[in-house]
């Protein structure tokens, strides 16, 4: 077997004290690997080895830490950012940060995490609803009820006053200067040096320009809430604006005539302008009555069995919680009060679907049986260009019925389709994110259509410039899965010319090659890095299961 890269890390000739804990590496890694890196990509496979693999991970994250300056120089942070669709005409930029490095930031960021959380408005003023950290190991990062309050006490407040101003920041996460975060920062790390590495790492992920934040994972969501923290503070200090809540990057303010509504609009600009160097949105700014404002929220008594009743069910499952099992049937049992069926159709009839009903709807068919589920995901790919804000959804719940399909007809019935999107260069095939959604759907099952549209991707990926180098990852993995051996072979020859993400997925790729890949990884051991050695140790490990499915 092997050296791995945690029994003989590389030398450090840094300062040889870590600044981060090591719970609070070991937090990251639990995080990263439950939950994954972002709310918005796929999951990448290397989180797969964080989970199977934390000692080795955490040692190889604290070595990095006594000797940082040596290692994002040697080892380089690997980041993916692309068009992500938000609504039906347009689209914001979002951030897959290299497994590795998105655990090592999240690491820093919990490490002061406590500080920030001190220095943010406190949650029994229910003011700031969103992301409130939580200091316990053994709980997810964030309380879980906090849009549940969120919505209560603006309902409430809302019914005490006549009038409910709501906005919220124009691309707050791309704009977020980061001389203001560093400022901020300062405060909860008076000595700066994990400040510092903060900073350097956001620099690097914004290919060196001075403002931005990746979208989506936790480490950014508690950076941007103390970098609105100061406005937060201005608006409670001067107490002009009447009541006023937020969530993340949403206000709401409630008034008792239309001049102070103007008047909170006003001072919000001016604070957001003067203090972050941001706007709001003009499109989401309104004025509006208390009553039409809770009208718009869901209602505290829905009627059972309707959207709204629905919006109000929480369906998240824990597989690995001590109850698991019984909490899977009361969850299903719970879903039979619902017709999710009839109720995505009533969306897919409105032309313009709903989009957090519409998800939470695609997330709920995992727990229908496969026949029903069947139906209604062919039903919801023949619609595709009414979904087109959650096409991912759509996807992966395509991806659940393969899995569960019991006939090649029954596979071929989901899976010709989403070829024929990729044949036929669909325009919302063209984009890479919900490409990678894609090629997963066609990696649940094999066949020779499916080799031939994934090799035809690998050379030529589509995209409006994006970065291809997660398509060729991805078809890579497919191609390990089914152990394509002829195809894997040639492309070894190109190795040290992939990028990091490609690099990685064949590795572990190469276990499909038997002698002749046990043959190449010896031939280049010497130039793996630290990451990728403990990759191929896990592959290794996994695939002396003669049962492993490489996963993707």
């Amino acid at each position: 077997m092997p050296t791995t890269a945690h029994q003989s890390p590389r030398k450090d000739t840094g300062a040889a004290v870590s600044l981060i804990d090591q719970a609070s590496f070991e937090r990251a890694v639990t995080n990263v690997a439950k939950w994954g890196d972002t709310d918005v990509f796929p999951f990448p496979f290397e989180n797969h080895v964080l989970h199977d693999q934390p000692g080795p991970v955490v040692a190889l994250l604290s070595s990095m830490s006594r000797n940082f300056d040596e290692r994002i120089n040697s080892e380089p942070i690997h980041n993916v950012s692309l068009l992500a669709p938000v609504g039906y005409g347009g689209f914001r930029w979002a951030t897959q940060i290299d497994s590795l490095w998105n655990a090592y930031l999240l690491a820093l960021v919990i490490e002061l995490a406590p500080k920030i959380e001190q220095l943010r408005v406190p949650v029994a003023d229910e003011v700031v609803h969103s992301y409130r950290y939580q200091d316990d190991k053994d709980s997810s990062l964030f309380r879980l009820d906090s849009w549940a309050a969120f919505q209560a006490h603006t309902r409430q407040l809302a019914q005490s006053h006549s009038y409910v101003v709501t906005a919220d920041i124009s691309d707050f996460y791309s704009r977020l200067y980061h001389h203001r975060l560093e400022n901020a920062l300062r405060q909860a790390d008076p000595g700066c040096n994990i400040a510092n590495q903060i900073m350097e790492i956001l620099k690097r992920l914004s290919n060196n320009t001075s403002y931005g934040l990746p979208v989506g994972g936790p480490a950014a969501r508690i950076l941007a809430e103390l970098a609105l923290n100061r406005v937060d503070r201005l608006l409670l200090a001067e107490r002009t604006t009447s009541s006023y809540c937020r969530y993340a990057d949403d206000y709401r303010f409630f008034v008792n005539d239309l001049p102070s509504a103007y008047r909170a609009i006003g001072i919000l600009s001016e604070r957001l302008f003067r203090n972050e160097g941001m706007s709001l949105q003009k499109s989401k700014t309104r004025i509006m009555t208390s009553e039409e404002y809770v009208s718009m929220l869901d209602p505290i008594e829905p009627r059972p069995g309707s959207a709204s009743d629905f919006l109000g069910l929480h369906i998240y499952y824990d597989p690995y919680s001590a109850t698991a099992d019984d909490d899977y049937e009361n969850l299903k049992e719970r879903l039979r009060e619902f017709d999710i069926a009839g109720l995505i159709q009533a969306e897919l009839k409105k032309g313009r679907v709903h989009t957090g009903l519409t998800k939470r709807l695609i997330q709920a068919l995992r727990y229908m049986d496969a026949t029903t589920r069947l139906e209604v995901v062919t039903s919801l790919l023949d619609s595709i260009e009414t979904l087109v804000p959650v096409v991912p959804q759509v996807m992966l719940a395509a991806r659940a019925a393969v899995d569960d399909a019991v006939t090649q007809d029954e596979r071929e019935q989901v899976q010709g389709k989403v070829r024929n999107l990729i044949r036929e260069s669909h325009y919302l095939a063209q984009i890479d994110l919900n490409m990678t959604y894609m090629i997963r759907v066609l990696a649940g099952s094999h066949s020779v259509e499916n080799e031939h549209v994934l090799i035809q991707l690998f050379e030529s990926p589509p995209g409006f410039g994006g970065h291809a180098a997660i398509i060729r990852r991805d078809v890579l993995l497919a191609m390990a899965r089914w152990k394509a051996a002829y195809w894997l072979s040639d492309r070894k020859n190109y190795f040290n010319s992939m990028e990091a993400w490609v690099r990685r997925a064949f590795i572990v790729a190469s276990y499909a090659l038997g002698d002749e890949g046990k043959h190449w990884r010896r031939s280049t051991n010497d130039s793996l890095t630290d990451f990728e050695r403990i990759i191929r140790d896990w592959a290794a490990g996994r695939t002396s299961n003669g049962s492993w499915q490489v996963p993707i």
